[in-house]
Formats: structure tokens, sequence, C-alpha cells
């Protein structure tokens, strides 16, 4: 899917965030240990979520929240989602990850599969379910990616705890704001591209050239369908009941944006595209210069060769008859370098081997053009009969 394409695009590995260690808490209780797999965001702040029963207790407060679960993999994210009175379908939905881009809004409730981008650029797919209990982020990768945005989540959710539908469009909308991180990675790959090619083109590997094309075509392709989704998920959401007008603006505002940064993918397909393209002509006139300058070669020892094999075959009587010093100098080497004289002329005469000669200027000239870098401009200088005005106006042409 599209989060395994992106991963590791630029050096054409795929890396993999660590998960924060293990926590060293609950002292000598008696407890087991658990590791760090969620936080918890709310009007109070941002804290961890390492047991699950710190979800049951969130629950039980009433208070709307964001439960982000950063490290779906193994069973403590299970138990964080089983915390949240979801049912075994929505929860095996969340955990279940390759999925393509989509969005369903319903009565109360949203689901989403979209992407995420961490600082390296990076693509993570990330899954989001909202409910008037609050909204759960489910994804693979490092906690600190979003730090950001869980701070700016905190200092808002005052404003829209009352209603799933704005809360939604405001997450999404920061989490679609990360994709910046992957944009300038791809802006930063190009630039490098493109440096290589302008410099050397013969160090540029086109095989590379064309794994990372496909890759991506595959970040466009998903993506595009991903905002289809988007844009079928949006039509009449004001009918939705529970809809208000603040939510519907926020989530009609997430879709311009889907659509702004599908642009922007598309546009760095192009540009990659007209670098392959400007490549491979490249390629082409180097390898037909190549051509040219061994057809050039072959055409100037041609008449040479020909001579030789003639007098190359082994006649006794032609070997009697030139086997004075005299047939050598004419046979053996005027005549060669008359052949090869002549051929080099008749070719530059048809204008098949260029001759330039580089023009030399004269002691005056170039005084004069080191006197008018020394003098400044003047103004009086231009003379009135230099310029050239019409003798009458041009027509106008509306008539």
């Amino acid at each position: 899917m599209l989060a395994n394409s992106v991963t590791g695009m630029l050096d054409g590995s795929a890396t993999k965030s660590g998960i924060l260690a293990p926590i060293a808490g609950f002292g000598n209780c008696g407890k087991d240990r658990f590791a760090v797999v969620a936080m918890i965001v709310d009007a109070l702040g941002v804290r961890s979520a390492p047991h699950p029963a710190d979800v049951r207790r969130q629950v039980d407060t009433k208070r709307f929240f964001w439960l982000d679960i950063f490290s779906a993999e193994g069973a403590a994210s299970e138990l964080h989602l089983g915390e949240l009175d979801l049912s075994e379908t929505d929860i095996a939905w969340a955990l279940r990850f390759g999925q393509a881009g989509r969005m369903l809004i319903g009565r109360d409730v949203i689901r989403v599969v979209t992407w995420m981008a961490e600082g390296s650029g990076n693509l993570i797919e990330i899954h989001v379910i909202c409910s008037p209990q609050g909204v759960v982020t489910v994804w693979n990768g490092d906690a600190s990616a979003l730090d950001e945005i869980r701070q700016q989540f905190a200092e808002r959710v005052c404003g829209f705890e009352d209603n799933v539908y704005h809360a939604a469009g405001i997450l999404l909308q920061l989490l679609l704001g990360t994709l910046d991180h992957a944009i300038r990675e791809l802006d930063v790959m190009l630039d490098e591209l493109r440096f290589q090619i302008d410099k050397d083109t013969s160090s540029a590997d086109f095989a590379l050239l064309t794994r990372r094309r496909q890759k991506l075509q595959s970040i466009v392709g998903g993506f595009n369908r991903y905002s289809s989704a988007v844009r079928s998920a949006i039509v009449g959401v004001e009918a939705l009941p529970g809809m208000d007008s603040r939510g519907a603006a926020e989530l009609n505002d997430y879709a311009e944006q889907v659509e702004d940064v599908e642009e922007q993918f598309q546009e760095r397909r192009r540009w990659l595209s007209d670098m392959m393209h400007d490549y491979s002509t490249t390629i082409a006139e180097r390898q037909m210069e190549q051509i040219n300058r061994l057809t050039l070669v072959s055409l100037i020892f041609l008449p040479m060769t020909a001579i030789t094999g003639f007098f190359g075959m082994n006649f006794e009587w032609m070997m009697k008859a030139l086997s004075s010093k005299e047939a050598f100098f004419v046979l053996g080497l005027a005549l060669p370098t008359s052949c090869v004289v002549l051929t080099i002329a008749w070719l530059a005469h048809r204008r098949m081997i260029p001759f330039r000669l580089r023009p030399k200027s004269s002691r005056a000239s170039q005084s004069n053009i080191a006197a008018a870098k020394e003098r400044p401009f003047n103004a009086k200088d231009i003379a009135y009969s230099e310029l050239r005005f019409p003798e009458k106006p041009p027509e106008d042409v509306m008539g």
C-alpha cells in the first residue's frame, strides 16, 4: 500500500522507528510492567497511558479525549481498545494495516484510513475512529512524531469537545499537515537528482530513477483514490443528525486541503517525469554524437583501408614492381596521407566536420570595452538620433 511504498523512498531501504522502552514504573507492587503504547489527550493536557486501566478511568470521567495508540503491534494495544467499548469488528479494523485510503462519515461516527508523515518524511498509515466518547488513532511509529499535534489538540479541545464532527475535522487537518515533511523530502530528492543530472549525466542511475518514479506514482495513485473517497464522504454532510455548521465547515476545509496535497504530489510526479525525459534525451544525444564520431573516423580511413587492401594482395608481379624505395614513399606514405587529407577536406566542405575558430578581438576593441566599464553611465551619451519613435501612434485595437 501507500505507506509501504513510501517508507525508505529516498534511500531505497525501509526504516522503522523504535517504540518507547518499557517504563520502569509500578515499583514492587507485584503488577506487570507495561510498555508505553498510548497517550491520552484532553483538556487537562497530554499524558501517557501505559496500562489499559488508565483508559478505563478516562472513559469514566465522561470527558471528551483523544487516545493515540502509536504501537499497534502486540496485545497491549488491543487491551487499550477494549476499554473503549468498541465492537470486535471496529477493533479488528483498527489493528489491520495495509488498507487503502478511505473515509466513512455516519451518524456520530467517523472512520478514516489515511497517512501521516514523520519528521524524516516517511509516510505512516494511521487509522482514525471518532465517536461521542472521543477520538482514537492507531498507528506504528515514533511517538514523538505527533508531540506538537497532541499539544495543539489539547489546547483546542475545549472548543469542540461537544461535537465529534468538529473534533474529527480539526484532528484530520492536523494530521494532514504532517505531510509537509514528506513533500519537503521529495523536493530535496528532486533537487539532488536535477543537480546530479545537470552535473554529470553518466553518474545518474537510470534504474534508480525508474524505481523512484514507480514509487512516486504509487504514492500519487493511492492519494488520488483517498482524495476521491474524501470528496464522496463529504457530500451532504450538513444533513447528518448532530452535524452543526462548525463541524461541516471543518470537514469541508479538510477535503479542500486533501485536494491541495494531491495536487502537490502530482506536481512532484510531473517534475520527476520531466527529469527522466531530459535524462533520456541527453543520453540519446550523447550516444548519437559518439556514433557520429565513429562514422566520421570510418569515413576518413575508408579510402586508406581500400588502398591498403589493394596493395596488400600477394601477387608476384606486383611485389617485384613495387620493391623500390620510391614506390614505398609514394604508395606507402604519400598516397595514404593524401587520401586522409583529401577525405577530411571533403568532409569539411560538406560541413560534416565543423571547424570553429574563435575570433580574436583587436587591442582597440578591448581597450574600448575596458574604458566603457570604467566610465560611469550618463544618459546624455545616448544620441537623440538613435532613438526611434513610430511615425504615427498605433490604431486602437478596440476600434
